[in-house]
């Protein structure tokens, strides 16, 4: 039955009829019987409006809107820890660029106060040290090329290089 205003329709009304029909004339009155509108009183009409609750379906419903919103908050709890932790990244990036401006200018201010002069003058005053004199610096030539020699062979023979020079290779 489908009811609007207080009014219900009988469905069954509009299915195919037996074949025989009753003859009405066009100026008889119809009977009761094949009025297609069924009237109800009020506690029929309220009765029929409840709709019945299935706890299964509050239930389902209920449980997915909490796994919907336990995952939205947690997507955004991230999302915030996730800015919060660039945020540190940033400022640790700004304090390394800081640390390394300053550690130039320290190196260069060490490289200042260390010259050449102050280094040699160390080396011979507290260290005892001398400049090299022509006589003390001798040259190698190596107009031959470039070549090496072993004087001194420290490395152990393994057991298959002993073999190879009995064999003779």
């Amino acid at each position: 039955m489908n009811k609007q205003n207080g009014l219900a329709y009988d469905l069954s009304l509009f299915e195919p009829e037996p074949t025989q029909k009753p003859t009405h004339n066009k100026h008889s009155k119809p009977e009761e019987n094949d009025s297609k509108v069924i009237r109800l009183d009020a506690g029929q009409s309220l009765k029929a409006q409840k709709r019945r609750r299935n706890p299964f379906v509050i239930l389902s419903v209920s449980l997915l809107t909490l796994v919907v919103a336990a995952i939205s908050s947690w997507i955004v709890y991230n999302n915030v820890v996730i800015n919060e932790l660039n945020d540190k990244i940033l400022t640790a990036n700004g304090t390394l660029a800081n640390q390394d401006n300053l550690q130039a200018q320290y190196q260069l201010k060490i490289d200042r106060k260390l010259t050449t002069e102050i280094v040699q003058n160390y080396a011979e005053t507290k260290l005892g040290m001398t400049k090299a004199k022509a006589a003390q610096k001798e040259f190698v030539s190596l107009t031959d090329g470039d070549q090496g020699e072993v004087l001194r062979d420290d490395s152990k023979e393994s057991i298959l290089t002993k073999i190879g020079r009995f064999f003779g290779f």
